[in-house]
């Protein structure tokens, strides 16, 4: 399964936009849901490097990867 994130650039084709979702939806081609913005990755706080250090403790990545694979293991 793949998950997009949609922008819509123009508001005023916003309900264009929904219905052929919604469209694609009542077709059993995709699902779809409305976000709220303020859940936006835009907005969230990076990690802490302590953090980032206890989040590779705890997935138990240490002794088969170095720091960095396991970074990017975890997409930190």
């Amino acid at each position: 399964m793949k998950t997009f994130q949609v922008k819509i650039i123009k508001q005023s084709e916003s309900e264009v936009i929904e219905k052929v979702l919604q469209n694609l939806q009542l077709r059993g081609f995709i699902t779809f849901e409305e976000t709220n913005p303020s859940e936006s990755s835009e907005e969230t706080t990076p990690a802490t490097e302590e953090q980032v250090q206890e989040i590779i403790g705890e997935s138990e990545l240490a002794p088969f990867y170095s720091e960095k694979e396991a970074k990017d293991i975890l997409n930190l």
